[in-house]
């Protein structure tokens, strides 16, 4: 890939004695779906977590644009146009679904003209939001819930979105429309590094796909030539 907009070069993250990732590289490309896959404790949370500036990097780098992000603080990191939308959701479930949209737009508090269109953006692809736009967050389904979480985040106006294990804890009919409005969300501009237990639909959806297991990158490839690999086909996909 020779347009990447997310680097990581040899990267390491401990905890304690424990290495979650080591010296991993990979490469997101502007404008693409690039998929992350591997088991449960593979490390997926930790490189997304390293990537925003939540774990420290014990050695290599993460570039954005070229730019070396690596121990750089999150809310610097976030106003780079990075949204991410965390595993488990997180919206708050006090706030209305108006109010958790509002909160996306913290960065944009003294444009309200632009707030009320990327209300309006995020309504128009998400249509059941506008319908609960003022129910309480924690009054959602699970699905819904993921919604809220992915339209707050676009709310920022991001050109990158990380999303976190989007189908976790979901039924899976509900898990099917949500890849469908990842597709849209990608199809709008957006850059979207997906990080994902369901190797099947990361590999439906995304066209580059790089497997975790133990902390290491094991595999990559496009995701068309992974479906037809054997190891992945009958370590993850079950076939």
């Amino acid at each position: 890939m020779n347009n990447a907009i997310i680097r990581f070069d040899h990267v390491t993250v401990t905890y304690g004695a424990i290495q979650a990732l080591q010296d991993v590289s990979l490469e997101v490309e502007k404008g693409m779906i690039v998929a992350l896959i591997g088991a449960n404790g593979a490390g997926k949370t930790t490189l997304l977590n390293a990537l925003t500036g939540v774990v420290p990097v014990k050695e290599g780098h993460i570039y954005l644009r070229d730019e070396d992000i690596t121990g750089m603080k999150s809310h610097l990191i976030s106003q780079r146009k990075v949204a991410h939308v965390p595993e488990g959701r997180r919206i708050f479930a006090e706030l209305s679904v108006e109010d958790n949209l509002r909160v996306g737009a913290y960065n944009l508090y003294k444009d309200k003209a632009r707030i009320k269109q990327l209300m309006e953006m995020n309504y128009e692809l998400f249509p059941i939001l506008a319908e609960r736009s003022k129910q309480l967050g924690g009054t959602l389904s699970g699905g819904e819930q993921q919604m809220l979480a992915i339209a707050r985040g676009l709310m920022s106006e991001p050109e990158i979105v990380l999303l976190d294990e989007p189908s976790l804890g979901i039924a899976p009919i509900i898990v099917e429309k949500i890849f469908e409005f990842i597709v849209k969300i990608n199809q709008m501009g957006k850059t979207i590094f997906l990080v994902e237990q369901n190797a099947n639909l990361a590999l439906e959806t995304a066209s580059y796909v790089y497997v975790l297991e133990t902390g290491r990158v094991t595999n990559h490839n496009t995701s068309e030539v992974l479906l037809k690999d054997d190891s992945i086909r009958k370590a993850y996909l079950g076939l």
